[in-house]
């Protein structure tokens, strides 16, 4: 469920329960005024608890999985939100934690079950029934915007291989056709016979060596070297092409092809100023269990089009389909660069 959606929920809510918590407190406190200062500090503190919960403490805490410091965290927010109203209404009440040995002297059996029952338990109740309640929600409604998610990304997954399935070629026919321009290229050509090797390397990764859910990173990054080299070769001296980090990439497993869009929109999209040198810069780091990937270009902001175009969209989803804390993407135009930055948690 989206925030903005989520706003509306906690409006619609809050708003009820004022309005139903009022006509509770007149039946105790007959003032009007009093009973309505009391339930809207009942209500500010509720909802303070409830969002800083629901809308922090979930996503940063539960949903990476740290259970204990969630739980503790929540039961500090309840204690402390409950803490606040029995001082808060006491205030109200013209009373303190310090007269009350007074109040129990001349009220005893009303202000025993008063302070102990309603004030007391009453505050830690509502506050814990609440956050939880909307945890619960929020959990309800993430696990079925999930559901849909994962229902359309294994639609798209199917049709995708459907269309790959039509389209397809027998393998062996193109690395036996490969073989034979190979060995029909003068031997002397040894640059042209280095590209057709290749190329024949890219095709077996995409046919033999990509079909798991994760494949090591020195095969995707050698399958994008070799993609780099042949682009090289196409673009000639007018792009200048620099590569950082991706030797030192080594021990860890990623997606497959997940780095390629990023690449294949570099040279796509990469300038062609007359009279002055255009640019792909590409990096990898790898550090504490986090993987981050960055390309940069120049382009022609005149000329450039649509940059979001589908294999940023196809990455984002991808990402989705790896749960909301395990990956994120940023494009970020600039005046006359192009930047992306993945960024992969693979603890």
């Amino acid at each position: 469920m989206a925030r903005r959606s989520r706003v509306r929920y906690y409006i619609l809510f809050l708003s009820a329960f004022s309005i139903f918590w009022f006509l509770f407190k007149l039946g105790g406190i007959p003032d009007g005024r009093r009973a309505l200062t009391s339930t809207a500090l009942d209500v500010v503190l509720t909802g303070t608890a409830l969002v800083t919960v629901v809308e922090w403490m979930l996503p940063e805490l539960f949903y990476k999985r740290r259970y204990k410091l969630f739980g503790w965290g929540v039961a500090s927010i309840v204690l402390a939100g409950g803490t606040l109203n029995i001082l808060g209404q006491l205030g109200l009440a013209g009373m303190s934690l310090a007269s009350y040995g007074a109040a129990m002297a001349k009220y005893r059996e009303h202000f025993f079950y008063w302070f102990w029952s309603d004030l007391v338990a009453g505050s830690y109740f509502m506050i814990g029934v609440i956050v939880s309640g909307g945890v619960a929600v929020r959990l309800a409604f993430d696990h079925a915007l999930q559901d849909r998610r994962l229902a359309v990304l294994e639609s798209e997954k199917l049709r995708s291989e459907l269309e790959a399935l039509k389209n397809r070629i027998n393998p062996h026919f193109i690395f036996n056709a490969l073989n034979t321009i190979y060995y029909s290229i003068d031997s002397s050509n040894r640059n042209a016979r280095s590209l057709t090797e290749r190329f024949a390397s890219m095709l077996r990764y995409q046919l033999y060596e990509c079909n798991e859910e994760r494949v090591n990173i020195e095969r995707e990054v050698g399958f994008l070297e070799n993609y780099i080299s042949l682009q090289r070769e196409r673009t000639g001296d007018g792009v200048t092409v620099r590569c950082r980090g991706l030797d030192e990439l080594t021990g860890f497993d990623i997606p497959p092809h997940l780095l390629m869009p990023l690449v294949e929109n570099c040279f796509k999209h990469v300038s062609r100023h007359p009279g002055r040198q255009s640019f792909i810069e590409i990096s990898g780091e790898y550090r504490d269990a986090s993987f981050l990937f960055q390309t940069r270009n120049s382009y022609d902001a005149g000329k450039a089009g649509d940059l979001s175009g589908i294999g940023l969209l196809l990455t984002r989803r991808r990402l989705e389909l790896l749960g909301s804390d395990k990956g994120r993407l940023m494009a970020i135009p600039a005046e006359d660069t192009f930047c992306t930055t993945l960024t992969l948690d693979l603890s």
